[in-house]
């Protein structure tokens, strides 16, 4: 595999003829709808606590992490048997950056490991949850020679509580899912059309077709949470405009994109909101104008809820 990939992604800037060193992190996952949604959430996830204090429920939050792969491009191939085929890659510095350590793996019956895990018993039985033992438990893997299966060889760097980034901190996306493997080091997230048949945009991704579908699946998300002032029925003045007092929050098309995606990267934003702003420029939370009705209600006079009470009978 090491033939097909562009000679400046391999080795470092050190020791550039390497072929065992990188100068690349790469988070690898198992479709590419699953790194879709990492490009456009702008967020590896840490879902799953990992490290030697990992099954303690008191510090479990505190060895959640995003995992990555040091491994070199050229054998990114080994991880097809893991069934982890698409991946997305970083500079080391931007990883290191953002609280990212190497894995270190250890043998459980030498005295390194002993040490650690004694720490990590005393903070236990003392209740000491706050001890510094748990910053460094989540990067500490035991190396059991008895068990069949072993992961250093994976070379992996952890960061807790997960990755954000930018689309412009994206190296590299790669996918090895099919006959010649995929390197992107150059993408966009696809723009919307107008399909005039069905009245109706859709996103077109450029670099995987499931990057223009979740794009228009966080459309659909957004507009079943926003109403445009007309949808929403708020009143109009030809010379003041929409009305907003008293009837719900004013939001700005970027604003609302804000409110709902909090963690998206500016590039994504940019793009729905240029699509956005062809339906409007401002919004209301659905919820709000909803609860606008059940306030109404409320402060109705019960003589004449009583009154259309007994028209209705």
């Amino acid at each position: 595999m090491s033939s097909e990939i562009p000679e400046h992604l391999l080795g470092t800037q050190q020791h550039r003829n390497a072929r065992d060193l990188s100068e690349y992190l790469v988070h690898m996952t198992s479709t590419p709808a699953a790194l879709a949604s990492i490009i456009t959430s702008g967020r590896i996830e840490a879902r799953k606590p990992f490290g030697i204090g990992r099954s303690l429920r008191m510090v479990e939050d505190k060895h959640k992490a995003a995992c990555f792969t040091e491994m070199p491009l050229s054998e990114l191939d080994r991880l097809r048997e893991r069934r982890k085929s698409w991946g997305i890659a970083f500079k080391r510095d931007f990883v290191l950056n953002h609280g990212g350590q190497r894995v270190w793996y250890l043998d459980t019956d030498k005295a390194p490991y002993q040490a650690i895990h004694g720490l990590k018993e005393a903070a236990f039985e003392s209740r000491d949850w706050n001890n510094p033992i748990w910053e460094l438990t989540p990067f500490v893997d035991e190396w059991n020679p008895e068990k069949n299966y072993t992961f250093d060889w994976e070379r992996e760097w952890r960061v807790i509580g997960g990755l954000p980034f930018d689309l412009e901190d994206v190296v590299l996306l790669i996918g090895l899912d099919g006959v010649e493997p995929l390197f992107h080091e150059e993408f966009t997230i696809g723009a919307p059309y107008y399909d005039a048949r069905d009245m109706t945009y859709q996103w077109d991704g450029h670099t995987i077709p499931e990057v223009g579908a979740n794009m228009d699946a966080i459309l659909t998300n957004f507009l079943a949470t926003f109403l445009t002032p007309d949808n929403a029925e708020i009143p109009y003045d030809g010379e003041d405009g929409y009305m907003w007092e008293g009837c719900a929050t004013a939001y700005e098309t970027e604003d609302a994109l804000e409110y709902l995606l909090p963690d998206a990267p500016r590039e994504v934003l940019q793009a729905l909101a240029n699509h956005l702003n062809q339906i409007s420029f401002q919004w209301a939370e659905r919820e709000e104008v909803d609860s606008r009705g059940e306030d109404n209600l409320d402060s109705e006079d019960p003589e004449e809820a009583a009154l259309r009470d007994d028209e209705q009978l």
